[in-house]
């Protein structure tokens, strides 16, 4: 399914219809839509692993 937006243009009217994600293709194999989904995984253990040794940081001080 493709969402269309419209940009409000400089003058303030509303512009034409246009796809708003133009470089995402219609339809995404499943072994991207796979290692997209560990990518986000891998970013969020990443993300909890910097909270914990900020946190093992504030307590050694």
């Amino acid at each position: 399914m493709t969402y269309y937006v419209r940009r409000t243009l400089p003058d303030g009217t509303p512009g034409p219809l246009e796809p708003a994600f133009p470089n995402v293709p219609e339809q995404v194999d499943e072994t991207v839509l796979v290692l997209l989904e560990a990518m986000a995984g891998q970013q969020e253990q990443i993300e909890e692993l910097k909270a914990e040794v900020e946190a093992l940081k504030g307590g050694a001080k």
